[in-house]
């Protein structure tokens, strides 16, 4: 694979991710008698949502494929296995949730002149975040809106917040 198409296959990946990416035991028992038909289905209705947003026209049709193979990988079948894909691909805020507090980000300390600075720490990403008003909106395009505007007045109870793609919070969620 030459140089051009692993960058903009690369680009093409972080686009997927920016385009996005409450269950209980009883949801997930009744995922598992539904069967792997039925979680097949979601974990396709759930690749196609979020494929809609990536703007992929320009690709070939391998790099779609590929980008279809890891947002189905990567996103969907994980948020399968958790009860989180309603039957027609829309998600619940849970995978929103999963995916804000599972990364971690590295933090340093200041530097003392005179002093060699110290290696970087890695800490939960909300840690770092703390009430930052930009929001990170890639995934909520994809999450039922009731659930999306529920989540959303939690943290405006705390701050105002944005979101970081400039989508007007009343315009995010599936209907």
């Amino acid at each position: 694979m030459g140089m051009a198409v692993r960058v903009r296959f690369a680009y093409a990946s972080i686009l997927l991710a920016l385009a996005g990416c409450a269950s209980d035991a009883g949801e997930r028992r009744e995922a598992t008698r539904e069967g792997s038909v039925g979680a097949a289905s979601r974990v396709e209705r759930c690749t196609d949502r979020m494929l809609t947003r990536a703007g992929l026209e320009s690709y070939s049709a391998s790099e779609r494929e590929g980008l279809r193979r890891y947002a189905r990988t990567t996103y969907c079948k994980r948020f399968e296995q958790h009860g989180w894909i309603y039957d027609d691909g829309a998600l619940r805020i849970d995978a929103h949730r999963w995916l804000q507090s599972s990364g971690f980000c590295a933090s340093s300390e200041a530097v003392t002149p005179g002093q060699s600075p110290k290696l970087a720490r890695r800490v939960p990403c909300e840690q770092l975040l703390g009430d930052d008003p930009l929001l990170d909106c890639a995934l909520l395009h994809h999450v039922r809106r009731r659930e999306v505007q529920a989540y959303l007045q939690s943290l405006e109870r705390r701050h105002a917040v944005r979101c970081d793609d400039g989508t007007p919070l009343d315009e995010l969620g599936v209907p």
